[in-house]
């Protein structure tokens, strides 16, 4: 194939996913095996069970070709859950590129394994350690970016920099991926990467075949005419879950049943939240729940579901598992999340850090059952058309085979 990119067109959400391949002179040669990093140490849960299964996908498809994949870990403390039955082979390895000796440690690994292909998560995407690890063989360093946040693009001088950087490819990844339209243009603008290395890869969500709508008021004893709205976060100042507590506060008397808040979450803002919850009028409507890693299988229990960030989410996983619950979403207009809730038809987007603009349009739907069953099943079809786990392995591995000159 001599074009630069294959783009394969979603239907649902009019995206495109564009899938680099290396020049014919690179795919003619041994593929070599594969470096999937992963930046914790295993099992540590949240995210990072997603990723890693995605590097187990990636192992499988390309033991196929007889192309071994090593997952690095910087500690081993027990075997990686993430992996278990798959053809991925975890490695204690800390790479570290910051240090004559991290970088040192890192090349032998890479030469011993015959590694060819480095997968990276959330890495720099210019680095003049790159130019190192393609000395000592490899060909090809791709670059996953999850992260959140606004960024600034930079300016004057600081630019000029930047800019005289990313002209040294042999430091630059090959290609880098985002999850979604929003990271992809911040990493062209603040990133200065090259446009025509950065590629959206949506992130996906397990779609249920069914959904229990019962477990979440059995857990709480929630009788079955309380309306339920609910929230899962890290209890994190960005995540907004203050704007929520107020919104939720205002919202109370304005319904003819009152409703109930349940929180699931934790993490260094959780003491601040509950100072704050004492405040609160309707204090005792609400919950918090602490964190569960069940929570996907709670979710469709609930009437509602409320995404408050302030941040730019890189996607906004926390308002695609409501969707493919069937359950509505409300959630903030920042970042990727745009991308995920269509406002007005699978839900409703609103400014954020705006507890009165919350309060309306968690009342809008609370008071329309008809509109907002309508949107949940809009969702869920919409998640699964558009935001399917096999879609998105399919595409990730459909991509390590191009950039690795194997076949289909």
């Amino acid at each position: 194939m001599d074009q630069r990119s294959v783009v394969v067109s979603n239907p649902v959400s009019a995206q495109y996913l564009y899938m680099e391949t290396i020049s014919s002179a690179v795919a003619a040669t041994e593929p070599g095996n594969v470096l999937c990093v992963a930046n914790f140490r295993t099992n540590t849960g949240y995210a990072w069970d997603f990723i890693e299964s995605l590097y187990a996908s990636i192992a499988d498809d390309l033991a196929r070709f007889g192309v071994r994949t090593w997952v690095a870990y910087p500690r081993i403390d027990e075997p990686p859950s993430s992996l278990s039955g798959s053809c991925a082979e975890p490695l204690e390895l800390k790479f570290d590129l910051s240090s004559p000796t991290g970088i040192l440690k890192v090349v032998a690994a890479l030469r011993s394994r015959g590694i060819r292909t480095i997968y990276l998560t959330d890495r720099a995407t210019w680095h003049p350690a790159y130019a190192i690890l393609r000395l000592a063989g490899v060909r090809t360093i791709v670059v996953h970016d999850h992260t959140s946040g606004d960024r600034t693009p930079p300016t004057g001088l600081k630019r000029v920099l930047k800019q005289w950087t990313r002209r040294f490819k042999p430091a630059l990844a090959d290609a880098i991926l985002a999850v979604s339209e929003y990271v992809r243009r911040r990493m062209i603008e603040v990133d200065l990467a090259p446009a025509e290395r950065v590629h959206v890869m949506l992130n996906s969500v397990e779609v249920p075949t069914t959904v229990d709508r019962d477990r979440l008021r059995r857990l709480f004893g929630v009788p079955p005419d309380r309306p339920i709205v609910l929230c899962a976060c890290r209890a994190a100042e960005y995540k907004g879950v203050q704007y929520l507590l107020e919104a939720f506060d205002r919202l109370v008397p304005r319904l003819p049943v009152r409703p109930l808040l349940i929180y699931f979450g934790d993490g260094p803002y959780m003491s601040e939240l509950r100072r704050l919850r004492e405040t609160l009028e309707h204090r005792d409507d609400v919950i918090f729940a602490g964190y569960r890693p069940d929570v996907p299988d709670l979710i469709g229990g609930a009437d509602l579901c409320v995404v408050p960030s302030v941040w730019g989410e890189a996607f906004g996983l926390a308002a695609l598992e409501p969707a493919a619950n069937g359950v509505a979403v409300v959630a903030s207009r920042v970042g990727g999340i745009p991308e995920v809730v269509v406002d007005g038809e699978t839900g409703r987007l609103v400014p954020p850090a705006s507890p009165d603009a919350l309060c309306e349009a968690m009342e809008q739907l609370l008071t329309d059952e008809e509109t907002r069953r309508a949107m949940g099943a809009r969702g869920r079809e919409r998640a699964k058309v558009a935001f399917s786990r096999r879609g998105q392995v399919e595409n990730l591995t459909t991509f390590f085979r191009g950039l690795m000159g194997l076949g289909a």
